[in-house]
């Protein structure tokens, strides 16, 4: 990396402050950790966080707090936005990270009960909004603020963990689109979007899933968690020009 964009990352976050939803596992755990190490101040936001309490401190550089929120609970979400008001003041980059699924084959949509459709679009999508909305204020008051919403190529091709799952993705992308207009030129809004990854979910469907999977990948294999975290802090600190589009991290499975 060019010392010019080594310079963009430590000037970029040093001091940061960030909130990422989901941010206990997964894409959203390798994002808070390239944050951190980049001097940002991360609050991870999800359902096994901390309680609320209003008399924390703020994190410091380099430092990750937890929270409680649950998107599934507009309730929850309106107290972690007015918790993050007053705890932290302002907010420079959301990462919404966080979602429920489950494998259910696209053509049994017997399978498909409704708490489960309930359960991933509101973990994948309305909460997001939701939280979005009620975090803007913060964003306003941010230091080049951005949004990052982890979408997937599930809701390009349509082939994903089930049916709800690909609209629920489907919906973030042009949730995604429509927020860079409707807030520009204040905050950026980017989407990343992954294929299946090299994690205990994607093994857990089977070594034939995997095998299929790759197969129909360009680059003959699955992306990490790590590089989708790299696309996250390229699109909030080094890609400053872009903003309502949905970068692809899926080895060219989209293709």
């Amino acid at each position: 990396m060019s010392d010019t964009l080594s310079a963009l990352l430590a000037t970029g976050f040093e001091g940061a402050i960030a909130i990422v939803a989901g941010g206990a596992g997964g894409v959203g755990a390798a994002v808070v950790s390239q944050l951190t190490t980049h001097g940002a101040r991360v609050v991870i936001a999800s359902r096994s966080g901390d309680a609320l309490d209003p008399g924390r401190s703020a994190p410091a550089c380099g430092e990750a707090i937890s929270a409680a929120l649950d998107l599934t609970d507009p309730a929850s979400i309106r107290a972690f936005a007015d918790w993050a008001g007053v705890v932290l003041g302002r907010l420079d980059l959301l990462v919404n990270s966080a979602g429920v699924t489950r494998s259910v084959s696209l053509g049994r949509l017997d399978l498909l009960d409704d708490a489960l459709i309930d359960l991933v679009m509101t973990s994948n999508a309305t909460g997001a909004i939701r939280l979005i909305r009620d975090l803007q204020p913060l964003l306003d008051r941010g230091e080049q603020p951005c949004i990052v919403n982890i979408s997937s190529v599930a809701a390009r091709t349509g082939v994903g963990s089930n049916i709800a799952y690909v609209g629920a993705k489907a919906a973030m992308d042009a949730v995604t689109h429509a927020l860079a207009k409707a807030l520009a030129p204040r905050i950026r809004v980017v989407g990343i979007a992954p294929s299946a990854l090299d994690t205990p979910f994607a093994k857990g469907r089977g070594q034939d899933f995997i095998d299929r999977t790759v197969a129909a990948t360009p680059l003959g294999r699955l992306a990490t968690t790590t590089e989708v975290a790299n696309a996250v802090l390229c699109a909030a600190r080094l890609l400053t020009a872009t903003t309502g589009i949905v970068i692809a991290v899926d080895g060219g499975r989209h293709l």
